[in-house]
């Protein structure tokens, strides 16, 4: 489980995200290539910060491999959540399409995207790729098209990035995203293992209202993964995220995951 959406997302054969429960459905794999079928459900789905409603269900595809030295990926994400439009973002966002504040609505987001890493010696990989983006939100958004370039890698036994996405629609407000993550991970028992992480993000404008500057967040999870069996692991865990926008307040979201995989 991972505990916030990000590029580096460079493991397509994981499921979800933390705080969602998940299963995959479909997997195999050969010397070069892997691939995944997952779906799931969160019970708040919170992207790069945003409280983008409850109550969300998913379904991500991925396919990974390697050729000519590097490691490429390609994934295709589609998830399906409940915003009240009485909420804060909510209301924002009834304004921006000229609807009643009061109710639910339905929020439905699909992602496809394609990056490529390679090492760089040290235990530091270059990432970059593409991430196009597109909402139905009661009514339209325009798609939003990312490219992104960052660095991952170890740092005593703590997994590290920073990513740098860079909007290229001028349909959407701001131009940039960055973000900074780490976790460790450590075994429990034989068959389980627990793993701590922190992410810092920040948008130089709010991308879905364009009147908030500078707006910056905290992740912190917490996860215990558990392996069921040869290809079947099982991950239980809380993620709380800290933000400084007026459009979403802070959030505690737990939630456990299920998957399988050849």
């Amino acid at each position: 489980m991972k505990f916030v959406h990000t590029a580096l997302d460079m493991s397509l054969n994981k499921t979800l995200s933390i705080a969602g429960l998940s299963f995959s459905l479909v997997g195999f794999a050969s010397a070069d290539v892997e691939s995944s079928i997952s779906a799931g459900y969160s019970s708040e789905y919170v992207y790069r910060g945003l409280n983008l409603g409850d109550d969300q269900v998913s379904l991500n595809l991925g396919v990974s491999g390697t050729a000519a030295g590097l490691d490429w990926n390609v994934g295709l994400f589609h998830g399906s959540s409940n915003l009240d439009l009485g909420s804060t973002l909510g209301g924002i966002t009834a304004g921006v399409l000229g609807l009643a504040p009061d109710g639910v609505v339905g929020v439905d987001e699909t992602r496809i995207s394609a990056g490529l890493t390679k090492g760089l010696g040290g235990n530091i990989d270059l990432n970059v790729g593409v991430i196009s983006t597109s909402y139905d939100i009661v009514g339209s958004l325009a798609d939003r098209l990312e490219i992104y370039t960052g660095l991952s890698g170890s740092i005593a036994c703590i997994d590290v990035s920073a990513t740098a996405f860079f909007n290229t629609t001028d349909n959407w407000t701001g131009d940039t995203y960055y973000e900074v993550a780490a976790s460790y991970s450590v075994d429990v028992v034989d068959n389980a293992s627990a793993t701590i992480g922190a992410t810092y993000g920040n948008w130089n404008k709010d991308p879905f209202v364009g009147a908030l500057e500078d707006v910056d967040f905290v992740s912190l999870s917490a996860t215990l993964n558990i392996s069921l069996a040869d290809n079947a692991n099982a991950s239980v865990g809380v993620t709380h995220v800290i933000t400084d926008t007026p459009a979403t307040e802070d959030e505690t979201v737990i939630g456990a995951s299920l998957s399988f995989g050849l």
